[in-house]
């Protein structure tokens, strides 16, 4: 059965193209959200007409499912995969499940034939993370399966995996479909990659990721300890797989040799490892290259341009995403991260569930405004409208929410009416400087918060 309560999500704006574009996006979105099936409530998050979620879709497919108010199917989703780790499968789970609650049977033949890419454990890991900020759902923390699979991903999986004692999980070419060392499933990398460079950077995430999760229930020591893990991984990639005038490797082969084919290198950006002056180059490629991509590559595009500060390119990127005839337009992940991105990055949606608050940042062109309307986020929903200079927050929660308004234009940010704290921040990644104005919005009502020359 398809989805029995239609998603309030809405947007409006000045840009009538957007807007039909948006309207374009929930609608297939929407066609691939599901209720009363054995497996419970899921969305499609696989090659279409499977009728089923696999682990990298899932991750990626989250938060703008989240936005569209499908957290009772995220959640559901979860824990169906983290249930489903066990150690006689090497502590992977069920790379894809279906409708009827059972391992996709195209990918699963039994515990020692199934299909698997290594990276999916530390990408879930991070969706989990990204998911509890987002929603403030507790089961995240708290749910036994969520927290065991986590638990195992960071430690047994690493082990049972990492072949060569490296620390980090790899591939044997005898192994066939279990165990493959990258999300590249092309024919060469598929036999001759030993370890994808998307391995390590979701891996790096992950240890991050894990690391604020520890902190959060107060397990302090853990969360030192997967924080160094993080960042002795991380220094390792940018001495290793980094080479001037060639950029980061994309894998490394099975005789240990450093691959440069440039397949991998956007996903260091997705997982917001690469950096500074090493990220430009990628950014300069995919800011204008995405033409080719396929889709399953192209449905980060905006996101990730926005994340790093490209926002015309990030914009021009979702106009394309939007296109009714966008090949492959129907694949689920293009839909909902696209959504996603709209939400994040052009209306600068940000939920913490860590500080109680929402951040918004406006990132339309000059002249213009948009409005995004029902937008789930924490553990109610809001709205949000951006103007030139000037934003307005409605809680439309049961409990105050803190509203930090971010502008990107100069001037002294205010709140009208209200008191309200200001103050001056530089966002990671995209190093954007942005001035801010903090308020309480009291539960079902609003703020508007506008730039005062300076």
């Amino acid at each position: 059965m398809a989805l029995k309560t239609p998603a309030p999500l809405a947007f409006h704006a000045s840009d009538r193209a957007l807007e039909k574009g948006f309207d374009r996006l929930k609608q297939q979105a929407l066609f691939w959200v599901f209720e009363g099936y054995p497996v419970g409530d899921y969305y499609e998050a696989a090659l279409p007409m499977r009728d089923a979620f696999c682990m990298r879709d899932t991750s990626h497919q989250a938060i703008g499912a989240q936005v569209l108010g499908l957290g009772r199917h995220n959640l559901n989703m979860v824990r169906k995969f983290a249930a489903a780790l066990d150690p006689c499968r090497d502590y992977c789970s069920y790379w894809e499940i279906d409708r009827y609650d059972r391992p996709c049977p195209v990918d699963y033949t039994n515990d020692a034939d199934f299909w698997y890419n290594l990276p999916a454990n530390f990408d879930l890991v991070d969706a989990i993370w990204r998911l509890y900020r987002f929603s403030g759902d507790e089961n995240y923390l708290y749910d036994g399966a969520i927290a065991r699979f986590c638990a195992q991903s960071m430690e047994e999986y690493v082990r049972a995996w990492d072949r060569d004692g490296d620390g980090i999980p790899d591939r044997d070419p005898k192994a066939g479909r279990r165990g493959i060392g990258s999300y590249d499933e092309s024919g060469e990398s598929f036999t001759s990659v030993k370890v994808g460079s998307d391995l390590v950077a979701s891996m790096i995430r992950a240890y991050a990721s894990y690391a604020r999760m520890c902190e959060c229930r107060h397990q302090r020591e853990a969360a030192r300890i997967y924080e160094k893990r993080g960042q002795a991984l991380k220094a390792r990639l940018e001495q290793d797989w980094y080479r001037e005038g060639r950029g980061y490797a994309s894998a490394l082969s099975q005789e240990n040799e450093y691959l440069f084919h440039g397949s991998g290198e956007m996903t260091l950006l997705y997982w917001g490892v690469a950096e500074g002056e090493r990220a430009q180059p990628i950014l300069d490629e995919i800011s204008h290259g995405y033409e080719d991509m396929i889709i399953e590559r192209f449905s980060h595009v905006p996101e990730i341009l926005w994340k790093y500060g490209r926002n015309d390119a990030a914009l021009a990127a979702l106009r394309r995403a939007m296109r009714p005839d966008l090949p492959r337009r129907e694949y689920p992940e293009a839909s909902f991260c696209a959504i996603g991105a709209l939400a994040t990055g052009l209306m600068g949606l940000e939920p913490d569930a860590i500080s109680g608050r929402v951040a918004t940042l406006s990132r339309l062109p000059r002249g213009a405004w948009a409005a995004l309307e029902h937008a789930s986020a924490l553990d109610g929903c809001c709205s949000v409208e951006h103007g030139d200079g000037e934003s307005t927050f409605i809680n439309e929660g049961t409990r105050p929410v803190l509203w930090r308004a971010r502008f990107l234009a100069p001037g002294a940010p205010c709140v009208e009416g209200m008191e309200f704290a200001g103050g001056e921040e530089v966002l990671p990644f995209s190093r954007e400087t942005v001035r801010f104005a903090e308020v309480t919005v009291p539960a079902g009502a609003s703020a508007r918060a506008f730039l005062r020359p300076q």
